[in-house]
């Protein structure tokens, strides 16, 4: 199994309608994803409290001409890249303007040495 995480980007602000709906299909899609035995770990995000870098040695902080701002991370183990980009392409928030990332993860923590 390779671990795999989706970044929801979002487009635009939806309306409560949308909101309603979007929630019921994406609890639709958490139900068949867990059905094919793919145990989901969602994350959402609010606005940056703080946009921080290093510049000529000092920490400045600075929101202008940054990158999109990410809402959602959804960790998931996975056997395969192509089941992965499965479970990405049936996500719900596609049709309501979110572009999703798909990247594979590794920890960046040091693997413990095998005891003897």
């Amino acid at each position: 199994m390779k671990h795999y995480a989706m970044i929801f980007y979002p487009s635009r602000t939806l309306t409560p309608e949308e909101l309603k709906q979007r929630q019921g299909e994406i609890l639709q899609w958490a139900q068949d994803v867990t059905a094919m035995g793919i145990n989901l770990d969602p994350r959402s995000f609010g606005a940056p409290v703080a946009r921080l870098s290093l510049s000529n040695g000092e920490v400045v902080s600075g929101n202008e001409g940054e990158a999109p701002v990410f809402g959602n991370i959804v960790f998931f183990d996975s056997a395969s890249e192509e089941q992965a980009m499965h479970i990405a392409k049936t996500h719900p928030g596609l049709h309501y303007g979110a572009r999703v990332e798909v990247r594979e993860w590794t920890s960046p923590r040091p693997q413990a040495a095998p005891t003897p």
